[in-house]
């Protein structure tokens, strides 16, 4: 019975140096806790011709939208004046909205075409970085050399293939799939590549379809499929990424019966308006979620 007892106090005293040990930020083997960041960005950086910032959103990672102090593109302070909170459509979507255009000229500018930009932002005690590879849309310019527009017609469920030049400097090709239904309603899908094609394969199209436009836009930031950030410290994770400018092609969809007037009412319906941001953006929602 003594020495179960003496066990039993050997085993607490070891207990309590190993709490005690972790309690040392010095302890090399102590399990670490992960601190999550308080909020989450999406956006665009650009040349135009000097860094160029549109909008940049910063949300609350399941609350609020952090507080903010300062923000760094590159060595240039953002004016204050240029970030606020602003309200999409509930008090939930409260977020911060940043904008920025570098002052100076040609001789000052911090970064050509292809560099890598960084943005930095602190706040509550914690700051995080972004690096991108910017891109000015001026040159970074896609080109679909194939197939040309309404040059081909496909057989419901047969595939086709397009072709585009290689940009440089642009890592990622974002492409927009657009299906015209025969009642006139568009139904999108989100993709991109790495390299300079991509096969539009039967699966894909939906029902009754007549025509599919297809979008390419050359796009910098983290890998959509793996990468989830470009974000680095504490205080923000989340996507900024730069685009370049899309070409799209159409291909006609072949019906199973042939409809007098078809060709005038596909006139008709039209497409939603595209924009090089927002196609990258639904990409990285896609692939993010």
């Amino acid at each position: 019975m003594h020495k179960m007892r003496m066990l039993g106090l050997l085993f607490g005293l070891v207990l309590m140096l190993l709490v005690a040990g972790c309690g040392d930020d010095k302890c090399a083997s102590c399990p670490k806790t992960a601190v999550t960041p308080l909020g989450y960005t999406q956006g665009e950086l650009s040349l135009s011709p000097g860094a160029y910032i549109d909008s940049l959103e910063i949300f609350g990672n399941g609350s609020l939208a952090p507080g903010l102090d300062s923000i760094r593109v590159g060595d240039s302070l953002v004016n204050r004046l240029e970030w606020a909170l602003t309200i999409k459509s509930q008090f939930a979507d409260v977020h911060w909205m940043i904008h920025f255009s570098e002052a100076g000229d040609a001789s000052t500018y911090m970064y050509e075409h292809g560099d890598t930009a960084t943005i930095s932002v602190w706040g509550e005690g914690r700051t995080s970085s972004c690096r991108v590879k910017i891109l000015d849309p001026s040159l970074a310019v896609a080109y679909v050399t194939t197939p040309t527009y309404l040059a081909d017609t496909v057989d419901p469920g047969e595939a086709d293939t397009v072709y585009w030049n290689r940009v440089e400097h642009a890592d990622y090709y974002a492409v927009t799939v657009g299906w015209l239904t025969t009642s006139g309603i568009w139904i999108m899908n989100y993709d991109y590549a790495t390299d300079t094609s991509y096969i539009i394969t039967g699966n894909m199209m939906s029902d009754s379809v007549r025509r599919c436009d297809i979008a390419v836009t050359p796009f910098n930031g983290p890998d959509p499929g793996t990468d989830r950030t470009n974000w680095t410290g504490n205080l923000l994770d989340g996507v900024v990424f730069s685009a370049g400018v899309f070409d799209f092609t159409s291909i006609i969809i072949r019906p199973p019966i042939v409809i007098i007037g078809a060709a005038s009412s596909q006139q008709a319906a039209e497409r939603p308006n595209w924009s090089s941001d927002e196609i990258v953006a639904n990409v990285y929602k896609k692939y993010n979620r």
